[in-house]
Parts: structure tokens; C-alpha cells; sequence
């Protein structure tokens, strides 16, 4: 489950995920840095650490007058969605940011390891900006990351659980503790070539915190050739049925599934289907499917799923009118083809 302190009630909104800037005021300030913005949520942050019953990423979000907007825990394992949309687990206040606009993960570690943070931007015009100043489409955290979405400040903070040592008691104290972030260029297929590595290192630090910067959620504009292909996803409902083979690179990088043209697979005839739904993703030899705070949800069978390990083989429904199948490719099945 997720615990939470305090969020503003928002207004209902149409079904739009591009947005665009209607508070001038609003839309200029800058939201404010790394060091400001964990001193103005370390309260919040450390109140979260003390209620978790394991390993999970503490967020918080943070505007730029300095209030705490929404702060929550994420289970090692689990995903939230950040945006506007009453489905999000985590809301931003501000038509800059798409409903759905950026989806986070606590990778899960060795046991009893506080997790890495992966977070993607939903292929929106607005990307996240890390510590640096850089904007990204996903990065990998071993340890704390600061992003930045239009005016407000980002913090996701991995943590052991019950068995971490005690916070200290003043947030200057903490953010001295933390090592510096070392941001790294992580190759993916069909990606731009990101920045190099860049180190945000303090004097009296031998250590640092990696941050690997990712490509964007990819298109299945194309199929893999029998050479490349890893596994095969299978759509059927309402008279469509499509199929996908899809190599283990791309899903490590990720694919976005749902109505809106930004989507890897494009599935605007499906009308209950939310135009940002699913994620599907490889990580190491598993193959994640997170839903993206979609109206309709993911089902599997009669229960809705958010985060879930996709087994060989696998089906979900989306959206109750969408079916998904996904199973593993032998070798001898890509010889054959």
C-alpha cells in the first residue's frame, strides 16, 4: 500500500494529456533546487521513514514557494504514476504537467537493500530535469534523485525500512550525509546519445550515487527480424488483432501501450483504453507490465493490477476490452521464421 501525508484536492479535468501553459505566473517560477527543496520536505520525508515496514522510495513533491504539495512511500517492487489525473498516486497542481506524466519505480534489490529508483517521462513534450540541469527521458538512481517538472521539485529517496539508521534530527545534518550524484550516460537502442557523465562531488565524499541516464519509451513501428526477437505480444478485442515481436533491448528500454499517438503501440480504435495505459518493461529476465493510473485499469482475471511480473506465457485485459497476450520466443521458433 501507499502511505501519504497531505495532498491538495485538485480540480476534475478532460481526458487531455497535452497541455498547455494557462498561469503565466505559475509557469515562470523555477522550482526550487535540490538542497532547498529536501530541506522544505525533510519533515515530511522522515516522518514517511518512520511509518514503512520495508524497503521503499520515499517521494515528495515540492513547490516553488516551498510547501510540501504531496509526499508518499513507493513498496521496493511497486510503481506510482506522477501527474494531473485523479488516477495518479502522486498529484502536481498545474496545467503545465500532462495527467499522466512521469512513472516511477522502486527496483527492487539484494534483500533487506534500500531500492534503485527508475523513473520515466511518459513521452511528454515537458521532460524531467535532473540535478544537473539536463533534461531526460529516464534515468536509473542508486540512491537519491532530484527532478524537475515545470515549477515543481522532485525528491525520491530509497530507503531500507525498519532497519535504516535513525535520521538526523536536522536536515542540514542529512543532506551533508548524502553522497554526491554522478550522472552517466547509459546506452540504449534507438536512442539519441545523451550527455556525458557529469559529478556533482563534494570535497571529504569518496563516494557517489550513480544516476543512469535511459532513452525515451520506444515505438513498435516496426518488428524485430527473427534474429532479434525476444518475445511476442499478441492484442485481440473488437475485431482487431495484432501481433508484436519485440527483442530484449527494447524492453529493457521500455514500451508505452495506449490511445494517444506518444504510445509505442497506438491503439486509438480501443475507446476505453487510456491514452497513456501501460508500461512494458525488462528487467533483468523479468518482463514488467506497470499501468500507468489508466481509468479503465489492468486485469488480471476479476483483480486490478498496477505492478505485476508477467509469466511465460501471460494475458492481461485492459480496459476490459483489450486483451494482451505475451509469451517468451524459443530459439527454434526465430530459426523457423
Amino acid at each position: 500500500m501507499f502511505y501519504e501525508t497531505g495532498a491538495y484536492k485538485l480540480r476534475e479535468d478532460d481526458d487531455r494529456t497535452r497541455v498547455h501553459p494557462v498561469n503565466d505566473l505559475i509557469v515562470r517560477a523555477e522550482p526550487l533546487p535540490a538542497r532547498e527543496a529536501f530541506t522544505v520536505a525533510y519533515e515530511r520525508l522522515s516522518g514517511l521513514a518512520r511509518q514503512v515496514c520495508g524497503p521503499a522510495v520515499l517521494v515528495a513533491a515540492v513547490d516553488p514557494v516551498g510547501r510540501v504539495v504531496h509526499a508518499v512511500s513507493i513498496p521496493a517492487g511497486r510503481s506510482l504514476t506522477i501527474g494531473r489525473h485523479p488516477r495518479c498516486g502522486l498529484r502536481l497542481p498545474d496545467d503545465i504537467v500532462s495527467l499522466r506524466h512521469l512513472v516511477v519505480h522502486a527496483r527492487s534489490m539484494e534483500f533487506a537493500a534500500a531500492p534503485a529508483v527508475q523513473l520515466w517521462d511518459l513521452n511528454t513534450s515537458l521532460p524531467f530535469v535532473t540535478e544537473d540541469g539536463q533534461p531526460n527521458a529516464a534515468v536509473l538512481a542508486e540512491g537519491m534523485l532530484y527532478a524537475s517538472v515545470g515549477p515543481y521539485a522532485l525528491l525520491f529517496i530509497p530507503s531500507r525500512g525498519p532497519s535504516e539508521p535513525l535520521w538526523p534530527a536536522r536536515a542540514e545534518e542529512a543532506w551533508s550525509r548524502l553522497p554526491p550524484r554522478e550522472f552517466r550516460e547509459r546506452h540504449t537502442p534507438n536512442a539519441a546519445r545523451l550527455l556525458r557523465p557529469r559529478k556533482l562531488r563534494r570535497s571529504g565524499h569518496d563516494d557517489y550515487t550513480p544516476v543512469h541516464r535511459g532513452g525515451p519509451l520506444l515505438l513498435l513501428d516496426q518488428d524485430e527480424g527473427p534474429e532479434d526477437a525476444w518475445g511476442e505480444l499478441v492484442l485481440y478485442g473488437r475485431g482487431m488483432r495484432e501481433f508484436h515481436r519485440i527483442s530484449s533491448s527494447r524492453l529493457e528500454q521500455g514500451v508505452l501501450l495506449g490511445r494517444y499517438e506518444r504510445c509505442g503501440i497506438a491503439l486509438s480504435a480501443v475507446s476505453l483504453l487510456s491514452r497513456v495505459h501501460l508500461i512494458l518493461v525488462r528487467m533483468g529476465e523479468e518482463v514488467l507490465a506497470i499501468d500507468t493510473g489508466s481509468t479503465n485499469g489492468t486485469w488480471r482475471g476479476h483483480i486490478r493490477v498496477e505492478t505485476t511480473t508477467l509469466g511465460d506465457p501471460d494475458s492481461l485485459i485492459l480496459a476490459t476490452e483489450l486483451h494482451m497476450q505475451w509469451h517468451r520466443l524459443t530459439e527454434e521458433a526465430t530459426r523457423r521464421d
